[in-house]
């Protein structure tokens, strides 16, 4: 979406809460404002697009509310998430350990695993990035 000139991107979650973003694994991350949205609030928008007249979908406005929860016990807490094949991840957790000991019980960091599943790809793919016949791959297939 931003790289065709979208100012918000606005993803209907349609697995109804199972969903999580993240960038295109580049580690260049998202600049335009971005927000994961509930499957019934999805189909309200989308319903009101499509009935919606041209001038008022050209007058159509959107206000986005980001809330941050405060956390009671003043800790922070996140979540990476990365394949196991991506040296950059690896590389960051290394670096990010010495700053965890700093931080000591103030943060909560939390890393996970993304897989994919590719039963039908090459097995030269499956044989170097996959477990299970293919059903977890370490890197996204191309093929």
């Amino acid at each position: 979406m931003e790289n065709i000139g979208v100012a918000v991107g606005i993803i209907i979650d349609t697995m109804a809460g199972s969903g999580i973003m993240s960038d295109d694994g580049t580690g260049s991350g998202i600049r335009i404002p971005s927000m994961l949205i509930s499957k019934k609030d999805g189909e309200r928008l989308l319903n009101w697009y499509y009935s919606a007249t041209s001038e008022e979908k050209d007058q159509m406005v959107i206000m986005a509310y980001f809330e941050t929860k405060f956390n009671e016990d003043n800790k922070v807490q996140w979540d990476f998430f990365m394949t196991s094949s991506s040296d950059r991840s690896l590389d960051f957790l290394e670096d990010f350990s010495k700053l965890q000991k700093a931080f000591g019980d103030t943060v909560e960091f939390t890393p996970h695993y993304v897989f994919w599943e590719c039963v039908h790809c090459q097995e030269a793919y499956l044989q170097k990035d996959c477990l299970g016949g293919g059903k977890y791959c370490a890197v996204e297939p191309t093929n």
